[in-house]
């Protein structure tokens, strides 16, 4: 079978938004993972469409919060620009409030996403179980590294992780080669193969975090910002590979029981990530989960660093990649 080929059926559209309680409760219950009958979300009946919403690439007008980093969205051409994998056209101005509307409302629920079909819930759950199995056995540091067949190797030599079964690797490779577009997120594709990986002797393990980052770039750019803004910044998250990737992706498709489309929103599909060649995020020590939030962009240290002026933002309010706005991921060239 052609790993590459986009099953049919795989992904269906559909108009049912789920209720609020998260599929990840409901791992070990027998409960179904559907509800019974279609809920439409108020915040998507306001103005938007039943109809799937054709998003094409454009260079919008820049919509910069209160405070934060004004950086505009990244410019694209349909001849120049080789990272875009799709052509320059012109939106209405109802398609881009729509648009814009889905990245700063993340986490809502619309009309148009995209979801999981049914029919691979609980092997959704399952091998998300697997996953999880393997990162506890590892460890996170050395999760962050793990690649596809080094998962594979570990699950036939460790009974406490248990062999991945074919319908599991199934999953994941059928996971890793579908084209997300499909479901709303717009970014490159970073890793071509499901097997590439991160050499050891490539990354640096920084100090009282549990991450690794690129030498080269990303360590200098880390230290520099570190010793510019202060000791309060800290690495929450650095090189990831393919396999941590996705299993932040799936327990992310998990927590918005099913809906794809929410879960680009806040979080690349494997083989999409920037974590992957270079990107890091950064926190404020003590500031906990807040520093994956848009709280972030009003603390005294992200202030510091907007006025750096050498520190650029993967993803800023007008992003064309189809993700909420994350002033902690920083941007290596």
């Amino acid at each position: 079978m052609n790993k590459r080929a986009f099953l049919e059926g795989f992904f269906t559209a559909s108009t049912v938004a789920f209720g609020g309680h998260f599929m990840w409760q409901r791992i070990n219950q027998q409960s179904p993972l559907l509800a019974s009958a279609p809920i439409i979300d108020p915040r998507s009946a306001a103005g938007e469409s039943l109809a799937s919403f054709q998003f094409t690439a454009i260079e919008l007008k820049s919509v910069q919060p209160a405070t934060g980093i004004p950086l505009p969205a990244p410019v694209i051409t349909p001849s120049t620009n080789p990272n875009t994998p799709f052509e320059v056209a012109e939106l209405d101005e109802a398609q881009v409030e729509s648009y814009l509307r889905k990245i700063k409302n993340f986490d809502a629920i619309f009309a148009s996403d995209i979801y999981l079909d049914p029919r691979y819930e609980p092997l959704l759950l399952r091998t998300t179980q697997h996953l999880s199995r393997v990162e506890k056995h590892i460890g996170h540091g050395n999760f962050n590294l793990m690649s596809f067949d080094e998962m594979l190797q570990h699950g036939r030599d460790f009974s406490q992780i248990g062999k991945f079964e074919a319908d599991e690797m199934n999953f994941i490779e059928e996971v890793f080669f579908a084209n997300p577009h499909r479901y709303g997120f717009f970014g490159k594709k970073i890793s071509a193969e499901i097997t590439d990986f991160i050499p050891r002797n490539d990354v640096a393990k920084i100090s009282n975090t549990g991450h690794f980052l690129l030498k080269g770039e990303s360590e200098a750019l880390y230290n520099q910002i570190k010793k510019d803004v202060g000791n309060e910044i800290i690495l929450t998250s650095g090189v990831r590979s393919i396999v941590k990737q996705m299993h932040l992706f799936l327990a992310k498709a998990i927590e918005a029981n099913g809906n794809l489309s929410r879960a680009s929103r806040s979080l690349a599909p494997p083989g999409h990530s920037y974590h992957g060649i270079g990107d890091f995020d950064i926190g404020k020590i003590g500031y906990g989960a807040k520093n994956f939030t848009a709280d972030f962009s009003r603390t005294a240290e992200y202030q510091k660093i907007a006025k750096l002026g050498y520190v650029d933002i993967r993803y800023p309010t007008d992003n064309l990649f189809g993700v909420r706005f994350e002033p902690w991921h920083i941007k290596i060239a």
